[in-house]
């Protein structure tokens, strides 16, 4: 029997009487079908079982005999349907991809209108990502410079984590401007999310919520603290930049030191004075003599790369123990022939933490480049990551409430001192638990400078093609256009202090049952007044409520205050 068979009948009914969403299995012992399919969040019942079932007929003409298709179905609005030989429910596919773009170009100036298609559809796609498990989508509307007005709309597979919804529909959206720009409208479909703009109204405006215009900004020094921050909170410039350093200074206050934290959820004022540019990055190298090892020394300290010296490997290479003739213990990063950071990234990382000195930034003690090799040479952390220990159900335990505190404020403050205290303005733009290390006494300190970004004077933001970093960590504006600014480690301290508070990591949810990203999780239990389910187990009741509530509100305004 072909596998397609078992879709005719109650697949599209199904879909119909179940919110437009439907995940199983059909068929029986050897032909067992999984299925996943959804209609388009603006249909009524009745289009959605017309689409699902042509849909259905196309697929078993089609595809009679494969283990696994996709159709977008031909109805108005569209649907899809997935089948397989395996399991879907929660797992993104983003090929094959179909791409439908209008014939006609726009008439209005590209210049005018790329910046704000760009914004729209960025905006319609976090709000689709923050749905529901039974829907994730988003339309709406916005007027153009000549008075036309765009229509368009984002949506997921409502099973897909807030993450893996917005890495879905920034592909699509990223399609379409590689294939499409400059036309009238489109739509690019893939198997896990849709996305579609035309400039007529083209979905049911009566059945959907139209996207609202943003509130104005909202200072973060007047919130409440217990009181949970609107789903689209913005953080602004308050009086805090004022008295930053006092507070700095005398950051034991537990009160005070609330200011601390969320005066890197703001936007620091540009204030610099002659900023090194990473192009100046050869010549610093050049007169850095004092700090460059010989191939010899490293070979030395590290037994030759011997693997019992193996600290830790990653996507960069791997980084071994190693001991100086002084005694001085040291940690060596060896970067691999195939790593993400190439040669202008290694002058970056010497360039940049060699000249920053902050007792919450790792110590850079040299530098090799001999005989092919890449070494940056540091000062060895013992505890070595934070991630070594949070992520770890026996070693979590070390981490108490009051130490958690300390490692949030110490990453606070070598943030600060990034973006505001050191002479440059430095975004460092993977900012994430493996990339926090700790010492004897389990203080943090900031490492990985190999993707960081210096700012100019006045320099308040930055855009590049070559996106780096860590998705589940990316601010969406970043993920999506390569925009990033000071906002960009803002969002990822959010997600990191989420994960510090919760003991969990930010995939975590999108892994189980519930399919969705840390943030989402956690807003559901601020949301429903039960924030003490989110915390880590291992605290028991050890902790300060005031500061937790304080944490949570922060992160949560870290990642929803990229606008700010």
């Amino acid at each position: 029997m072909p596998r397609t068979a078992s879709l005719s009948s109650p697949l599209p009914s199904d879909v119909a009487s179940n919110g437009g969403f439907y995940s199983g299995k059909v068929g029986n012992s050897s032909d067992v079908v999984y299925v996943l399919s959804f209609c388009r969040g603006d249909s009524w019942n009745d289009s959605c079982f017309n689409c699902l079932s042509s849909a259905a007929e196309d697929l078993m003409i089609k595809c009679p005999n494969q283990k696994a298709a996709v159709t977008w179905g031909t109805g108005e609005p569209p649907c899809i349907i997935r089948y397989a030989d395996g399991p879907m429910y929660g797992k993104k596919l983003i090929f094959p991809t179909l791409k439908l773009p209008n014939v006609d170009n726009i008439t209005m100036d590209q210049n005018q209108f790329d910046p704000i298609w760009r914004n729209f559809t960025d905006e319609l796609a976090t709000s689709a990502s923050m749905g529901t498990s039974e829907l994730k989508f988003a339309a709406g509307r916005t007027v153009l410079p000549n008075f036309q007005t765009m229509f368009a709309l984002s949506q997921c597979s409502p099973d897909l984590s807030l993450i893996d919804c917005q890495s879905c529909l920034w592909e699509c959206i990223n399609d379409y401007q590689d294939c499409c720009h400059g036309r009238r409208g489109g739509f690019v479909g893939k198997p896990s999310c849709i996305f579609r703009w035309d400039l007529y109204p083209f979905f049911e405006s009566d059945s959907i919520n139209l996207l609202p215009s943003p509130p104005p900004p909202t200072a973060v020094t007047k919130a409440d603290p217990a009181a949970p921050p609107p789903a689209n909170a913005q953080v602004t410039n308050g009086n805090i930049l004022k008295s930053l350093r006092i507070v700095v200074a005398v950051v034991g206050s537990a009160n005070l030191f609330v200011l601390v934290i969320v005066s890197v959820c703001c936007l620091i004022r540009r204030r610099r004075s002659n900023p090194w540019m990473v192009s100046s990055a050869k010549d610093e190298v050049k007169t850095a003599e004092s700090l460059q090892f010989k191939i010899s020394e490293i070979r030395a300290a590290t037994n030759s790369f011997a693997e019992g010296n193996k600290l830790g490997e990653g996507g960069f290479g791997k980084v071994y123990r190693g001991r100086l003739p002084n005694g001085q213990e040291i940690a060596v990063k060896r970067l691999s022939q195939s790593s993400r950071q190439g040669l202008q990234e290694f002058k970056n990382e010497i360039v940049l933490v060699a000249k920053l000195q902050h007792r919450n930034l790792v110590r850079l003690l040299g530098f090799c480049f001999e005989e092919g090799e890449k070494l940056l040479v540091y000062e060895l952390m013992p505890n070595k990551s934070l991630d070594y220990f949070m992520f770890d159900p026996k070693k979590s335990k070390q981490l108490d409430w009051p130490r958690r505190y300390n490692i949030i404020s110490c990453i606070a403050r070598g943030m600060l001192y990034l973006h505001e205290d050191s002479r440059l303005r430095i975004i460092h733009r993977d900012l994430k638990a493996s990339n926090i290390l700790l010492d004897n006494n389990m203080n943090p300190k900031i490492s990985d400078f190999g993707m960081a970004k210096i700012f100019g004077v006045d320099q308040t933001n930055a855009s590049t093609r070559r996106i780096v970093g860590t998705y589940g960590y990316m601010s969406p504006e970043y993920a999506m256009h390569g925009q990033f600014s000071q906002k960009s480690d803002v969002y990822s301290f959010g997600v990191l202090l989420l994960e510090i508070i919760c003991g969990k990591r930010n995939d975590y949810y999108c892994q189980s049952d519930g399919g969705e990203a840390l943030a989402s999780y956690a807003w559901k239990h601020w949301r429903d007044n039960v924030p003490w389910e989110i915390l880590d187990p291992v605290l028991g009741e050890s902790y300060s409520r005031s500061q937790v509530l304080r944490c949570i509100h922060i992160g949560f305004l870290c990642v929803s205050g990229r606008s700010g």
